[in-house]
């Protein structure tokens, strides 16, 4: 979460936005995040939440565009700079 953290601070004014969503208690995760320095929204999901989205591993990463349809889809830890090139190839997707 820390790597997606340094990614959310770089795109997130550049109109990307990014949501944690935890198994976890929506408390305990926000315990966690404080002391991980993640200021990134949290929520709290089931798996009613996580099914259509595709998650059925944690960590995971969804990618949702600007009209709200999954175009991307990750499982399993990821470093910074997989996420900023991923985040980068969507958004020079999405401005063709």
């Amino acid at each position: 979460m820390p790597e997606l953290e340094k990614v959310r601070r770089e795109y997130e004014g550049k109109g990307v936005g990014f949501v944690a969503l935890s198994l976890l208690e929506v408390e305990r995760v926000r315990t966690v995040a404080q002391q991980l320095g993640v200021q990134m929204r949290l929520a709290y999901a089931e798996g009613e939440v996580l099914g259509p989205l595709g998650v059925n591993q944690v960590p995971s990463t969804v990618f949702i565009d600007a009209r709200g349809l999954i175009v991307a889809s990750v499982s399993g830890e990821r470093d910074q700079d997989f996420f900023e090139r991923r985040v980068r190839e969507l958004l020079e997707a999405h401005a063709r």
